[in-house]
């Protein structure tokens, strides 16, 4: 498999996972934020906090009394998105995912 071809199912992945795993506060995050980009020999994912600066909100427990004690819906979605990214990944090139 060349180069391309892994970077495409990379791509392919991040676009299939971006309506169903990341939050959809006002869609920014998911539609906006969340990108990929080639680095030397690693696809990197990554959501740009410079276009949602909320980020680190929408992954951590909620703290503040405003919540009355309820537990942030979307917490943990980070590691959920790693997870199934991977799992997806390997399946699309017929291996196994090393982290």
């Amino acid at each position: 498999m060349t180069r391309q071809e892994i970077v495409q199912a990379a791509a392919s992945t991040v676009e299939e996972m971006r309506a169903a795993y990341v939050p959809h506060l006002t869609g920014n995050m998911a539609n906006n934020a969340l990108n990929y980009r080639e680095e030397a020999d690693a696809v990197l994912v990554y959501v740009d906090d410079s276009i949602a600066p909320y980020f680190p909100y929408t992954e951590y427990p909620w703290l503040s009394p405003r919540w009355h004690g309820k537990k942030n819906p979307n917490e943990g979605w980070v590691e959920r998105f790693q997870e199934e990214f991977a799992r997806r990944l390997a399946a699309k090139l017929g291996g196994k995912i090393k982290r």
